[in-house]
C-alpha cells in the first residue's frame, strides 16, 4: 500500500478505510506514475526515479508514459501489469486496475486513475473504488464509490507477482 497519505484537512470525508492511500501527481503528466506509486507503496519520487534510472526515462521533458512503461516499472516494483485492455463496464474490470479516463480517441490519450474492488461478507457486495490521482479534482472526487457509469476506455489489470520459489 501506498506510503504517501491523502492529508486529512483536504481529501474526502469516506466510511471506510481505503485500501490504498492517494498519491497525488504532480504535473499534468504523471498520473501513471502516481497510480503505480498508490499500488506499489512507492512515492511519487521513487517512481520516477526508478523511470529515470532503470528505463531511461528523461528527468525532464518531453516526455509521455507509455504501457511498455508502466508495465516495466510495476514489474520493478513486484507487481505483473496487463497491456491496455477495452472495456465498456465497471464490472469488466479486474479488482485492480489502472484505468484510463476522460479518453479521447482522436489524439489517443485519457488520464490514469486507480480502480480498485474490495471484496467483503459473502452477503454484502464488494465496494467498488477509484482514486483519482489528478490535483485539479475536487477533494469529494479523489476517492469515490460512485463509480457505477464512469466513463473509461481502456485498463491495465495489475497483480502481485508470484514469489520466486
Amino acid at each position: 500500500m501506498a506510503t504517501t497519505p491523502t492529508p486529512a484537512a483536504t481529501g474526502p470525508s469516506l466510511n471506510f478505510q481505503p485500501a490504498f492511500n492517494r498519491v497525488a501527481q504532480s504535473s499534468e503528466f504523471d498520473c501513471a506514475f502516481a497510480c503505480i506509486a498508490m499500488i506499489s507503496g512507492k512515492s511519487l519520487a521513487e517512481v520516477k526515479a526508478a523511470a529515470v534510472s532503470n528505463f531511461k526515462f528523461p528527468k525532464t521533458g518531453p516526455y509521455w508514459i507509455d504501457q511498455d512503461l508502466i508495465c516495466k516499472l510495476f514489474a520493478h516494483f513486484g507487481y505483473v501489469a496487463t497491456v491496455y485492455r477495452e472495456t465498456t463496464t465497471i464490472s469488466d474490470l479486474p479488482d485492480v486496475a489502472v484505468l484510463m479516463v476522460d479518453f479521447n480517441p482522436e489524439t489517443d490519450i485519457g488520464r490514469h486513475v486507480l480502480f480498485y474492488r474490495q471484496r467483503g461478507a459473502i452477503s454484502k457486495p464488494p465496494l467498488e473504488v477509484i482514486i483519482d490521482p489528478a490535483f485539479w479534482i475536487p477533494a469529494d472526487k479523489q476517492i469515490r464509490t460512485d463509480v457505477k457509469g464512469l466513463p473509461s476506455s481502456h485498463y491495465i489489470g495489475v497483480h502481485p507477482m508470484k514469489p520466486v520459489k
